[in-house]
């Protein structure tokens, strides 16, 4: 791989393998190691199913490293922890490692992969959902064609016939099973993701200290202090249309104004600017929107279900600062003053009469 291709690959392992993901990786796999020793017989009381099938919470571990550090930070997490089970633990030539492995990844990878494309509440539990499934599906199908054949004597000294047999009768145990620990698992994350990803970002990201968000430095923000009235919606958008046709990429405008100020026709104009097709509605339910432009993507945050800017970083909106192929649009700014970047753009709109509207636009420096 050469070229500008190579230098991109480069370019995203050195981002990936920050001091931040290293050590995080490093903490969380050594905390799934040590769970992966917690095992609990759930199903003690059966005859054999109590000796083959104990619950553990090491995969909690995996799952937050997954939203904390990436897909690729899941799969090295479980990696890690599986290694460390084959060189310690009393094992059957790795056979239950290698499950595991495959389990493992079929529960973290999906959830992962999705948070990195959709945030908010609704979609970490359509991702988690998804990841029960697969891990469900990817045990039955391992412990069928991996474990039950390479473990045979095992099974016979238990009175099994064979591995096939085993399967037959036990299956609906092991399904049950997995259904258990997936949903356990799953709870347990999404009640300690956001404490932990707040409480990282603030040992390693307390703020961002860039002058300017822009590609090509300050050249954006000579703007300065200016005042306009407008004297219908139709003419708001204009303004904002001509303001953002000059935005290179990577500003961060900061909109405020009271409710009915006109904030949403305001981000239509700099969609347009844009080169965004369709239309721009406010984001007040679903907290962020990102458009595809022809010029420059859009990503559209109301912050007025915020009540920090921790609560944000918990979220990954602040993630969303600073693309240099994005422009951010951020509604009630001031519930999250305490992440923004510097370099902003401030957009304020006050309501004169019906139709008449004062936009005062000031470039941070």
């Amino acid at each position: 791989m050469t070229g500008r291709a190579g230098e991109r690959v480069k370019e995203r392992a050195k981002e990936f393998f920050c001091t931040k993901n290293i050590v995080t990786m490093a903490m969380l796999a050594a905390v799934s190691y040590g769970l992966s020793w917690l095992e609990i017989p759930i199903f003690a009381m059966v005859p054999v199913v109590g000796q083959i099938l104990r619950l553990d919470f090491s995969n909690l571990a995996t799952m937050l490293g997954g939203y904390l550090t990436g897909p690729v930070g899941a799969v090295l997490i479980e990696c890690v922890k599986q290694l460390l089970c084959f060189i310690t633990k009393p094992t059957f030539g790795g056979v239950g490692e290698l499950a595991n492995l495959l389990m493992g990844i079929a529960f973290a990878l999906p959830p992962a992969v999705l948070y990195r494309y959709k945030k908010g509440i609704g979609w970490v539990i359509i991702g988690m959902g998804i990841g029960c499934v697969c891990q469900i599906c990817v045990a039955l199908l391992c412990n069928r064609f991996i474990t039950f054949p390479l473990v045979g004597e095992f099974l016979v000294s238990l009175g099994y016939a064979d591995a096939g047999a085993a399967f037959a009768d036990l299956w609906p145990w092991f399904l049950a099973f997995n259904v258990i620990k997936s949903a356990s698992v799953s709870i347990l994350t999404f009640l300690l993701y956001k404490r932990l990803s707040v409480a990282l970002k603030r040992i390693f990201a307390p703020r961002k200290k860039a002058n300017s968000l822009a590609k090509n430095g300050g050249a954006v923000y000579n703007i300065g202090m200016d005042k306009t009235v407008t004297k219908s919606a139709e003419e708001t958008e204009r303004f904002a249309e001509r303001l953002a046709s000059g935005f290179k990429g990577g500003e961060v405008v900061l909109l405020s104004g009271d409710l009915g100020a006109g904030k949403t026709v305001f981000a239509k104009g700099v969609a347009k600017a844009l080169g965004v097709k369709g239309d721009v509605k406010s984001p007040t339910f679903t907290l962020c929107c990102e458009y595809s432009g022809d010029r420059l993507e859009l990503v559209h945050i109301d912050a007025y279900r915020l009540h920090d800017g921790a609560e944000a970083e918990a979220c990954g909106i602040n993630e969303k600062f600073g693309n240099p192929d994005t422009v951010t649009l951020i509604e009630w700014p001031s519930q999250i003053e305490s992440v923004l970047p510097r370099g902003c753009i401030r957009v304020d709109i006050a309501r004169l009469g019906d139709n008449e509207r004062e936009i005062t636009v000031n470039a941070q420096q």
